[in-house]
């Protein structure tokens, strides 16, 4: 019986043991991927789809193709989808990213083989309706409307498309005139060009040999095929500044940030510590200054988005409108500050021990670890990442963090997006 009035002893977190995903390939050359672990009867399925906003030839397609995925195939309606997985207690969702589309599966592994027909029907035969498109196209619309009038809504689309161009896939912006012009036959032939037999298989949870045969026997049978990749303007990062006065909004929505430096980049991991320290978690020098000390704000943060054919940094917070210029200047005085004067060790410390605790956090799930997985595969890497992520976090010290703010967080750098 441990005694509970003592303390356990503390101790640095020198490594963490992840499991590492193991590969098959199916019949039909599709590579799926998983992790067996676990306690309880259950997995997450996901199809993943080479088939994200890189890929569209105009806004908004790879959403409405994502969509209808579950609204109906050749033998079934949307409702009739939706009833037959929750009569298993199953659960199905899609969502369209920059780089993909996934289509989840969150299920009872022993409802795996009654499952996996109608998963196969959804991505090999979806019907494309006119009538179920135009009720994702309304409620879209709605959607986006409403969004529209959010600061930081507009904020985040208008900054993205600055750092990487507005003719850019990723930054490109979804409009209404877009939404009303999509019609089923364009989503039918974006499918046909990039989601048909375009997918890799992630699967987690409790699994057997035999499921991974049932998979096999049918998503490993459907033909195999390879999208296209879009011939995309090269886009010369410049740094701008974009203002939009709303005069019924109270507070304002601030992102600066640039063009930045992916995860396949020999620094990254270092500058994710300088990043932590600016702006990364609660505790941030930022949160300190803007929230605490100045009030500005209820928060504020700083972060890098990774994507496969890009990379930007970004620093987020929404501010009482009368604040905004004292904001953005105390931001660049911190990035300075940053560059100027050593990071103390007990900061520096507090950091490293925070960030790889919170890593050791979110691997304590199968569907953690595949998603840890999936970061490092996604980018061209390799699990000797994680390693190298402990040892370059605990041996950074104050010196490398101030030379990494000077060469990456250049000021003059910095396009700012100011909406409100």
């Amino acid at each position: 019986m441990p005694d509970r009035t003592v303390a356990p002893v503390i101790h640095p977190i020198d490594q963490v043991s992840l499991q590492e995903a193991k590969e098959v390939c199916l019949d039909n050359g599709i590579r799926l991927y998983y992790v067996n672990a676990g306690q309880q009867p259950v997995m997450r399925l996901e199809i993943i789809f080479n088939a994200g906003k890189w890929y569209e030839n105009r806004p908004g397609l790879s959403y409405f193709t994502g969509k209808m995925l579950t609204e109906g195939t050749d033998k079934k309606t949307g409702r009739e989808i939706s009833a037959l997985f929750d009569q298993l207690g199953a659960f199905v969702e899609v969502t369209s990213g920059f780089d993909h589309i996934n289509l989840t599966v969150h299920l009872l592994t022993r409802h795996l083989s009654t499952l996996l027909p109608l998963i196969t029907e959804l991505i090999s035969q979806p019907a494309f309706r006119d009538n179920e498109l135009h009720n994702i196209k309304q409620i879209k619309k709605q959607r986006l409307l409403v969004d529209l009038q959010k600061t930081s809504f507009v904020a985040a689309q208008k900054f993205t498309s600055k750092v990487f161009g507005e003719e850019h896939p990723y930054g490109k912006l979804l409009d209404i005139e877009n939404i009303d012009s999509t019609s089923a036959e364009m989503v039918m032939k974006f499918y046909q060009r990039q989601l048909k037999g375009n997918f890799e298989i992630m699967v987690a949870g409790k699994v057997e040999v035999q499921d991974l045969k049932s998979i096999n026997e049918l998503l490993g049978q459907e033909p195999k095929l390879a999208g296209k990749s879009p011939n995309v303007p090269i886009h010369n990062y410049q740094p701008s500044e974009l203002l939009v006065e709303k005069d019924d909004s109270l507070q304002s929505s601030v992102r600066m940030g640039m063009n930045f430096i992916n995860r396949d980049h020999p620094d990254y991991i270092e500058i994710l510590v300088v990043n932590e320290i600016l702006g990364g978690y609660f505790g941030s020098r930022l949160m300190r200054n803007i929230r605490e000390d100045k009030g500005y704000t209820y928060g504020i943060r700083s972060g890098i988005s990774c994507l496969k054919h890009g990379s930007l940094w970004v620093i987020s917070t929404d501010v009482k409108k009368e604040f905004r210029n004292q904001t953005i200047a105390e931001i660049i005085r911190e990035i300075q500050i940053l560059q100027n004067e050593p990071v103390p060790h007990e900061e520096l410390t507090s950091v490293k021990n925070y960030m790889l605790g919170t890593f050791v956090s979110e691997t304590d799930t199968p569907f953690a670890v595949v998603d840890k997985f999936k970061t490092i595969h996604y980018s061209g890497l390799g699990y000797n990442y994680y390693k190298k992520y402990f040892k370059t976090i605990r041996e950074i010290d104050s010196e490398r963090i101030q030379e990494l703010a000077q060469k990456y967080l250049v000021v003059n750098n910095l396009s700012k997006v100011v909406v409100g």
